[in-house]
């Protein structure tokens, strides 16, 4: 069996690379050929001036993290890529002239700096249009076969391919092997294990995905299979481990009894340390949030909101904490006091009770800066799962597996579900949510916590709140 057919695989986290990398090289270069024209002076990467270039690319990292450039179902479409790529790089140009201190003074010729804004522009532009044509093509797909039971092929491989656009799923292997299921299950075909070979060679195949979650006993046959080809160097993944890569969530659906497999937070709860330093660090922050928010947003709040949505400007509400503790957060009001006459509901995509100025406030996430009361009290993180409500918790616990797992850490005022997924109130939108957060609970880090930062920033720039 030929395992080294000519095939171009990238992993995810590969094509992130590649994307920052040639993006930074691109910028490098783009300068480097405006250095060869005499009638360019602005900026020179002479031996005594290296660290301008390390300024440049830093600053372009930044803005490019927080207009979410590697995200790679934008990344894969030019029409969605094109406005936040010049929104980065025209950021990136801004803050570089702006910090004199630590960059070269302007030029005495303001040319310059439309030829400087201009040639990095063309330089990413050009990179990122020949990455989309390329990276199109068949050639680069990463062709994988799915082994699982025939009525789970769809939703498993829907799931997959819907979160990478070069993911392919190429044909599924019945875990029962079954003499009498399906030749294709919704449009992905069956390979029985006398043809595995053969579509292992013509393919190049090298990657397998095996979903088992009800744990049904494999065939022996198709274990042995799978064993001998992971001795010849394919790739034999667990499905749950792929999702929880590709996606940044735990897959909750497919998994059954075997939790202590996926949900190892027991990590994350036990470090006093870590937990100290993060409690000192969320105190910092809030102290700084109040002394840089309070002349801008609270006076502004306090003046117009009793004008144009009269009543108090605080709304206070119970909601579940860590260990299931109920609590009481702070919130701009944004509703008229009357908005729940008829019970606790949630507050849906352009609910027609929030006021125009609420509204605003919801845009901008300025609602819920007076949470920074509650994390100093104690009641919260400025990092984790948002605090739900009482009534809703108990409805959500009866009907979504492992729910009440996200209340083994305090909530947070903004969180890796919250820069993630839009705004929703379906027991599917719940879904999706607990799996981001429990993939933070397990996975988070300081610099897990720095990227929620990054993207709540860029939420509040394109005004993604609800």
């Amino acid at each position: 069996m030929n395992l080294n057919k000519s095939k171009i695989n990238f992993d995810i986290s590969e094509r992130k690379l590649l994307l920052w990398l040639v993006d930074l090289l691109s910028i490098f270069l783009a300068v480097v050929a405006l250095n060869l024209s005499p009638y360019f002076s602005y900026i020179s990467w002479s031996t005594p001036y290296w660290y301008w270039a390390i300024i440049l690319l830093a600053y372009y990292s930044f803005f490019a993290l927080v207009f979410e450039l590697y995200n790679l179902q934008r990344a894969s479409r030019f029409d969605l890529l094109l406005y936040p790529l010049v929104s980065a790089l025209s950021l990136t140009v801004l803050a570089f002239l702006m910090t004199p201190l630590l960059t070269p003074v302007l030029p005495e010729h303001r040319l310059d700096l439309v030829y400087f804004f201009l040639a990095i522009n063309a330089g990413v532009v050009l990179w990122r249009f020949l990455y989309i044509s390329l990276f199109g093509k068949p050639w680069f797909y990463q062709w994988v076969i799915l082994v699982a039971r025939e009525k789970e092929v769809a939703d498993l491989s829907q799931s997959l391919m819907a979160s990478d656009p070069n993911y392919k799923i190429i044909g599924y292997v019945d875990i029962t092997q079954k003499d009498d299921q399906a030749t294709t299950a919704h449009g992905i075909p069956l390979i029985t294990l006398k043809d595995l070979n053969t579509q292992i060679e013509a393919d190049g195949i090298k990657d397998f995905v095996v979903a088992n979650s009800s744990n049904y006993k494999m065939n022996l046959t198709l274990y042995n299979y799978l064993l001998d080809l992971s001795k010849k160097g394919i790739v034999i993944r667990d499905y749950s481990q792929v999702y929880e890569r590709m996606n940044a969530r735990v897959p909750i659906q497919h998994v059954k009894k075997e939790f202590y497999r996926f949900f190892p937070y027991h990590r994350n709860n036990q470090n006093k340390l870590a937990r100290l330093i993060q409690r000192l660090l969320d105190i910092a922050i809030c102290l700084m949030g109040m002394v840089m928010f309070f002349p801008i947003c609270y006076l502004v709040i306090f003046a117009l909101n009793p004008l144009v949505n009269p009543g108090p400007v605080f709304y206070v509400q119970d909601r579940v904490g860590r260990n299931g503790r109920i609590f009481r957060i702070y919130k701009f009001r944004t509703m008229p006091t009357d908005a729940e006459t008829s019970g606790p509901q949630y507050t849906t995509k352009m609910d027609a009770r929030v006021r125009p100025f609420g509204r605003i406030l919801r845009r901008l996430r300025m609602d819920e800066l007076p949470q920074l009361v509650n994390i100093l009290m104690g009641d919260m993180n400025l990092i984790g799962p948002r605090p739900e409500r009482p009534e809703f918790v108990a409805r959500l616990n009866t009907s979504i597996p492992f729910y009440d797992v996200r209340h083994v850490i305090k909530p947070g005022l903004t969180g890796w579900a919250q820069v993630n997924h839009n705004y929703g109130t379906s027991q599917d939108d719940a879904l999706v949510k607990l799996q981001y957060d429990l993939y933070y609970i397990k996975n988070r880090s300081f610099f897990l916590d720095l990227s929620i930062m990054i993207k709540t920033l860029s939420t509040i720039l394109f005004m993604r709140g609800q």
